[in-house]
Formats: C-alpha cells, structure tokens, sequence
C-alpha cells in the first residue's frame, strides 16, 4: 500500500513539473522585442486627466476657495524616443490637454452672488485647452517576460489657448489666469509587450511651478475685484491616466 502511494505521488509530481516546464516554455516567448532595440521610434498617446489649483489665500477680504468636484477631461499626443541605453529613453511627447478646474468661493456678500446659489456661494468654472510640450527621462526595469515596469520624470511647457485676459461672469470666470505655465511631471507606469506593438499604462502627475493667477483688476467688470484680491497664489496641478501605443 504504502509502495503504491509513493508510486502514485512521484507520478503526480512527474506530471506537475512537465505541465510546469511546458507553462514557462509559453510565458518565455517574447513578444516585440525590436521596440527595445530600434534606437528612435514613434507612437502616440490617449489619457484621461483630472485638472485642479492649489489654491493659496491672501486673507485680503472674508471669502475662502476651494476645489470644486472633479472633471474629467482628455489627452492626445504624439510619442517620440531616443534610446539611450537598455534602460534610459529620452522622450519628447506633444500632445493637446483638454480639462476643466472648478473652484467654490464662500462668505460671498448677497450682493455679488446674483451668479451663485444665493446661499453665499459661487462657482467658479476654468475650462483649459493646452498644447503641451514635455520632455521626460524614461527609467525601464528588466524585462519581465512581456512585462516591463518604469518611471518617468522630466519638465514640460504648456500654452492655454483657453487664455482668460477677461472676466466672464456668465461662464463662471470670476478670476484671469496666464496662458503660458511650466510644470514639472513624474510618472511611473508598466509596458505590456504585444505581438506587434507595446502597450504602456501610465500614471503621471504634473505640478505647475509658476504662479498662474494674474492679479491685476479687470477694468470692464468693476465691483468683482474681492474674487481675485481673496487669492494669492495658484498652483495649477494636473492628474493624468495615459494609454501610450508604440
């Protein structure tokens, strides 16, 4: 009995390591693998971001702001990487950013709040449309199979064609920002090698390094000025979901 046991269980294990042998000999079969080797190669990028302010008070009048609930809003973009070793890529990544921050202002005086909700409270709405230009540092781990962690780090410069020089009280624009901003970016995020082409699965965020709120009164909305005299500093910051096929 005991002879027949042991019979039975090195059979299992003989049948175990040969499913387990033939397992790895699947998983070893590389896909892509000239995306790591070609020194330039080109793709392109979709995402999905969420846009907001750090928002900095002056203590100038009693009105707080702020973040609103969140928008989502939309990357396009073209990818473009210079290898520079096995491990380091250099990457240039234009692209258009599309999104929307919302701010709330509080102990807003009944007089102003003809906009709001009556309730000394007022929505403030910025709507952005960038064009972007970063230039990231992209760090690969080894090659897992037809997995490849990495991390990216890098600057990038941003125009907002959706520049508002104007207050616009009827969309919400209760303060003027610049169009022009510099941000830093860090992502990390995983490749995933298909037979043809390689899927990235990015999440970066962006920390804007300048100052975006322009202090100056507008002149043709006099009686608004308590909205930007509350403020005295945004931060622009940007969360970013991206899906990069090269």
């Amino acid at each position: 009995m005991v002879k027949r046991l042991g019979f039975i269980l090195l059979l299992m294990a003989l049948v175990s390591t040969t499913n387990a042998q033939k397992i790895l000999r699947n998983t070893s079969i590389l896909n892509y693998q000239r995306g790591d080797r070609t020194w330039l190669h080109f793709g392109f990028t979709l995402g999905v971001n969420y846009m907001d302010y750090r928002v900095f008070m002056s203590g100038a009048n009693a009105y707080r702001a702020e973040t609103g609930k969140m928008d989502v809003g939309f990357l396009v973009g073209i990818i473009s990487e210079l290898r520079i070793t096995d491990d380091l890529g250099f990457r240039f990544l234009p692209g258009l950013e599309f999104g929307t921050r919302r701010m709330i202002y509080t102990n807003v005086p009944e007089e102003l709040d003809e906009y709001g909700e009556k309730d000394g409270k007022v929505a403030a709405y910025n709507e952005s449309v960038y064009i972007t230009l970063p230039f990231m540092l992209k760090y690969k781990a080894v090659r897992l199979n037809n997995f490849r962690p990495y991390l990216t780090a890098g600057t990038s410069l941003k125009y907002d064609f959706q520049k508002h020089d104007r207050l616009d009280l009827d969309k919400g624009v209760y303060f003027r920002t610049k169009p022009i901003d510099v941000f830093l970016e860090a992502g990390l995020g995983c490749d995933f090698y298909l037979p043809y082409f390689k899927l990235g699965v990015e999440l970066r965020f962006s920390l804007g390094l300048t100052n975006t709120l322009v202090r100056e009164y507008d002149s043709k909305n006099p009686g608004y000025e308590g909205y930007t005299a509350a403020l005295k500093k945004l931060q622009a910051r940007m969360f970013t979901l991206c899906f990069n096929f090269e």
